[in-house]
């Protein structure tokens, strides 16, 4: 049977904002806002709410080598600068910018709007979804900016990304780790799917402790899970269960399984049935980790 295609679609975004609230570009549209314009990226000044922090070096050079052989086919979107300061503020297309002045662009096309602070980070914050560029903890931190510096509730930006109001709470769990587990989730070391378990741990060191050892050891979701539960019951209980199960796979497929993991950024499992048969099972934890993943496999419902 066909897979039912899904109704929801990723970020009412902008227009749940601005129905919301209303904006200086509703009140005042700028000249030449529907139309774009050369400026010079000398005037560009990053985005002060951008929630992405890191940029893959190699789909860097990708964009380079494009703009190189076909241009640019979407103009990067800035806003005049604030106060007297002039030149321009982005708004989004930090990766088109970079990639520009990488190969020694001194103009580049833009459209030039006038949005306020919370409708730029909302903007920076649903086109990084929409691409699937955002690391776990990049995801968690948009969000948590828009929900202390705007006042908005959970339910408000659910509505804003186009997910549920459960997905936002789970992701922004993430920020109750510890630094350096954060960043494994955000190094692609980490997947969501690893790290939630360790939210049950209350000693800091703990789960620091267990986040290297699942780098280490490649431990799955569920092998976490169980990790946890053993460290949450007397320590003779934990010894009276059962033994834990040796990995016999050849060192090639718990490798594989390691880069799928880290690829796709949940669990998966590479089981061997034969020498030459097996299979892969692919985790998601939600509806938009599913359309997230369909994605990254390059299936999309609505084709």
């Amino acid at each position: 049977m066909a897979p039912e295609k899904s109704t929801r679609r990723l970020g009412r975004g902008l227009e749940a904002l601005f129905n919301a609230s209303p904006s200086k570009s509703e009140t005042a549209p700028v000249p030449g806002d529907t139309a774009f314009q050369e400026i010079t990226v000398a005037q560009i000044r990053s985005n002060p709410f951008q929630p992405r922090k890191t940029f893959n070096p190699g789909d860097l050079r990708e964009l380079q080598n494009s703009l190189q052989s076909t241009g640019l086919l979407q103009p990067i979107t800035v806003r005049p600068g604030p106060g007297a300061s002039g030149g321009y503020e982005l708004i989004a297309g930090e990766r088109r910018l970079r990639a520009a002045i990488n190969i020694g662009w001194t103009h580049i096309p833009a459209v030039i709007k006038d949005l306020s602070d919370q409708e730029i980070l909302t903007s920076a914050l649903v086109e990084n979804l929409q691409r699937t560029d955002l690391n776990p903890v990049e995801e968690a931190n948009g969000y948590n900016q828009l929900i202390k510096d705007f006042g908005f509730t959970q339910q408000v930006v659910a509505e804003m990304v186009g997910k549920d109001r459960s997905t936002i709470a789970n992701v922004l769990r993430i920020l109750n780790l510890p630094p350096a587990v954060r960043q494994l989730l955000q190094d692609g070391d980490l997947t969501q799917g690893q790290a939630r378990p360790l939210l049950g741990l209350e000693n800091a060191a703990r789960i620091t402790a267990l986040a290297h050892e699942i780098v280490a050891k490649a431990l799955s979701a569920r092998e976490v899970e169980q990790r946890v539960r053993e460290s949450s019951q007397p320590a003779n209980a934990a010894r009276r269960g059962r033994p834990r199960k040796i990995d016999n796979r050849p060192a090639e497929i718990r490798s594989l399984e390691q880069y799928l993991r880290k690829y796709f950024q949940t669990d998966v499992t590479v089981s061997l049935r034969s020498q030459n048969r097996g299979s892969i099972t692919i985790d998601f934890y939600s509806p938009e980790d599913l359309e997230r993943l369909t994605g990254l496999l390059g299936l999309r419902q609505d084709q």
